[in-house]
């Protein structure tokens, strides 16, 4: 498992903490325009590029040459055949995407300052809870964008239950998990209690970006970019976005190639680009699931 010292748990707090705050700020005095601009932005460089060294992650220790081709092209069937699933069958590859982001979400968060965490039911339930108070915040829009993409009309009320059922799984394997979570809770109390006011102040897109962004994606760079290099500093920085750049500009195009086949402008659309991300989403799952797995 990744090892963390105390300094950098408490700078990657600070960050989180600050950052959000921040974006807070900005949805109260920035004009929407130039609002969906930064958040869009944040999203496609951080939110994509954090799942553009899957490939590395994959073949560390493994002879390089030939796998990079090999696995970069598995990778890539992976993403066509899922996208494939999505638009044949829509809801049901929706539903599992939720669930596959709700674990993974859970777990990223709940290991960025303690890597001996190790309770993957609560990770699960948490990021439910983190998903459906997002929803809950943002009723009409998800109901929209499910609509758009699924042609399946959700209630208010399913809202409401999900909500209930998520918290009282939370508190319930929190409980059961009390003394392999206790490290923490400080840390992850004040997170969330920051996460709610976000997903009630934000709407749907500027909320999901603020979490991606500053509470899944840059914690997760720096995870990986100790995990391939041994180190978080400058210089392993730039060794993780130089290898990163060629699949993420990859995953640029393909977002280019949703809107162009999938889109009858090139306005910005929720469902399609909710869409991109639950097709890129399920291999990078496995990834960072093994890669946590992994020791080093």
């Amino acid at each position: 498992m990744l090892k963390k010292s105390q300094i950098s748990d408490n700078k990657l707090f600070t960050f989180i903490i600050l950052s959000t705050v921040f974006s807070i700020i900005l949805n109260v005095f920035l004009p929407d325009t130039y609002l969906l601009f930064f958040f869009l932005a944040l999203v496609l460089f951080f939110g994509i590029i954090h799942g553009a060294n899957d490939i590395y992650l994959i073949i560390k220790d493994k002879q390089q040459n030939k796998s990079i081709k090999s696995n970069t092209i598995l990778y890539v069937i992976s993403v066509v055949l899922i996208t494939t699933c999505f638009f044949s069958f829509p809801m049901v590859s929706l539903i599992f995407f939720v669930l596959f982001s709700c674990y993974h979400f859970g777990e990223q968060q709940w290991t960025i300052f303690d890597d001996n965490t190790n309770s993957n039911l609560f990770f699960f339930n948490y990021g439910l809870i983190v998903f459906s108070t997002l929803f809950f915040f943002n009723k009409n829009e998800v109901i929209e964008i499910v609509q758009l993409i699924s042609d399946f009309n959700l209630s208010f009320l399913f809202f409401d239950w999900l909500l209930i059922i998520s918290l009282v799984l939370t508190v319930t394997t929190l409980i059961l998990n009390f003394n392999n979570l206790k490290k923490q809770l400080i840390y992850q109390f004040f997170l969330s209690l920051l996460i709610l006011i976000v997903f009630s102040q934000l709407s749907l897109f500027y909320a999901f970006s603020v979490y991606f962004v500053f509470f899944h994606s840059i914690p997760s760079v720096l995870e990986q970019t100790k995990y391939l290099y041994g180190n978080s500093s400058i210089n392993t920085f730039k060794k993780y976005f130089i290898s990163a750049l060629p699949y993420w500009l990859f995953a640029i195009l393909g977002l280019f190639l949703f809107y162009l086949f999938f889109s009858e402008n090139f306005e910005f659309s929720l469902d399609i680009f909710f869409s991109f991300l639950a097709a890129i989403t399920f291999p990078h799952v496995i990834v960072i699931y093994k890669m946590k797995k992994t020791p080093i």
